[in-house]
Parts: C-alpha cells; structure tokens; sequence
C-alpha cells in the first residue's frame, strides 16, 4: 500500500524553511545516529519525470522539513511518499511555468528569501557549533556553577492555617510534644498536609519574604512562632539546611548550550551590522504595505 501525504504536509515538507540554526545546537538530547547509515548521495536520481531528474538530496530535504509526527514512519513508506510527491510537484510546476507563473513577482522573490534564509543560517552555523562544544561550554560551566558563590537552601515543613489563634493553639500542642507531621495532617489547609507538610527543599528565592525569613533564620529542629503572609499562618519546622548542591555538566548543558548559541547568534549578527552600510530611504513605504497579499499576484 503507498502511503499517502496528506496536502498540508505534503506542502510542508516541499517548502518549508528550517528552524532557526541556534534552536538546532547540539545539546545532548537528540536521538543516536544509526550503527549503519544507508548509502546514499545527494546526487543519485530516485525518479525522472518527462526528462526532469528528482534527486535523493531533494527527497532528504523534503524528509527533514516534515513534522516531527510523521519522522518516526517507516523508511521504506516516507521515501515512497516523498517520492510520488516530488513527482507530482513536477507536473504540476510544470503547470504553473506555462501559466507564466515562473515570472509572476512571487517566484523570484520566494527563491531570493529561501537563498537568503539559507545562506543567512549557514553562515552563523560554525559559529554556533563552536559556541556550544563541549569545549567552549566547560568554562561556562565552571563559572555559572562549579565556581559560583554556594546557594544555601532549607528543608522545612509547615502548617498554614487561617487564624493565628489555632496557629498558636497547634504550636502548644508541638513544643508540648505532639509529632508535627500528624498536626499538619489534622489541621493543614495546603497540599502539603497530605506529606506532614514537608516542602522539600527550597533556596531563599522560591518563598514569598516573610516565610523566607522566618525559614532560613529559625533554628533547625525548632518550631517558630506564627508566620503570616498572604496565604494565611505558618507554623514551620526546619528540618535541614546546606549549600546548594552543584549541578552535573550534563544536567545543564542543554540550558548552556541555549544559552550560549543565542549569545553568539546575537553577537554575530552585532558585528555584522557593525560592519555594514545601512541606509533607509527618508520617506519609508506605508507601514500597513505588509498586508497587501495582492501585491504578489499579478
């Protein structure tokens, strides 16, 4: 059975443009080539339509622009479908050529921005791969983690109620021994009761000020008077407190490598235009010019 491309895709994967080069870093994530890739050229011909050659290299290109959904279809399926696609492309291009279409101002302006798109990507390509080795995110690392001032973070458990009075009825009951995981249980009005009112760990930043404070200044082990916020009265327990652990390079690198492919992107585009002659004209198009769409048809 072929497989057919539906149109919209079919119309994707024949003139979509790529992704912009630094969303496509290298960043650890993407799937693992095959042991063995199939041989291949770009050059080799997969159809001749009335004396008009379809390479294997338009197919690839096709491939690459599809959607993510339709990657994981089988070989042997997407490349006949691609295949018939190409091939009704020239027929129907074609079509499109003896209608003079080949010289409506549309065609000459898609293949002027598609070379410029692409030119324009490959150009900032070795810079991004550059920036976003390992070799160039190492000393990155070093500097935003490894040599960082350490982030302290607490361990604490609370009990939010709504009026202080209870609050201070509930700390009575702990300090005079009753176990605070079972008053949060009892009396908590937050998730967090269902956990004894553990909230893990959490550096200054991640609590609203007057719980921050109060959490990072109590003594660990100790119960602390009612806290009030927004939310209501605290009662927090702090159960731990230590530097904030140090990341892997491997956790982060995708946020480096993000990160440093956008810097060097806009870095390069700064000195280009640096370098550059720009002029505008003194009495600029009407703004609203982007919308006329008939101006592309003759």
């Amino acid at each position: 059975m072929t497989l057919r491309l539906p149109r919209a895709l079919a119309l994707a994967a024949a003139f979509a443009l790529p992704a912009p080069l630094w969303a496509q870093t290298d960043q650890g994530d993407a799937p693992a080539p095959a042991a063995e890739p199939a041989q291949a050229d770009i050059a080799d011909v997969v159809a001749t339509v009335d004396g008009v050659d379809i390479t294997m290299g338009e197919i690839i290109l096709m491939r690459a622009n599809l959607p993510d959904q339709y990657q994981s279809l089988p070989d042997d399926q997407l490349y006949e479908a691609l295949v018939q696609q190409a091939i009704n492309q020239v027929l129907l291009a074609r079509r499109g050529e003896a209608s003079g279409a080949a010289d409506a101002p549309l065609a000459k302006l898609r293949a002027d921005l598609d070379r410029r798109n692409y030119l324009a990507e490959s150009g900032l390509r070795a810079i991004v791969r550059a920036a976003t080795s390992d070799e160039a995110l190492r000393p990155l690392y070093e500097e935003r983690y490894a040599a960082a001032e350490p982030v302290q973070e607490v361990r604490a458990s609370h009990i939010l109620v709504a009026e202080k009075e209870l609050a201070d009825t509930l700390r009575a009951e702990i300090v005079g021994g009753a176990a605070f995981a079972d008053v949060a249980a009892e009396h908590g009005t937050d998730g967090t009761r269902t956990r004894g009112g553990d909230l893990g760990w959490f550096t200054r930043d991640r609590m609203v000020p007057p719980f921050a404070e109060a959490a990072f200044a109590a003594p660990e082990g100790e119960v602390t008077e009612p806290v009030q916020t927004q939310f209501g009265w605290h009662l927090i327990l702090v159960t731990g407190k230590r530097d904030q652990p140090i990341p892997p390079f491997e956790q982060v690198r995708a946020d480096l490598a993000r990160a440093a492919a956008s810097e060097a992107a806009d870095a390069a585009v700064e000195a280009a235009r640096g370098d550059a002659e720009i002029t505008r004209p003194e009495t600029p198009p009407a703004a609203g010019g982007i919308r006329r769409d008939d101006l592309l048809t003759p």
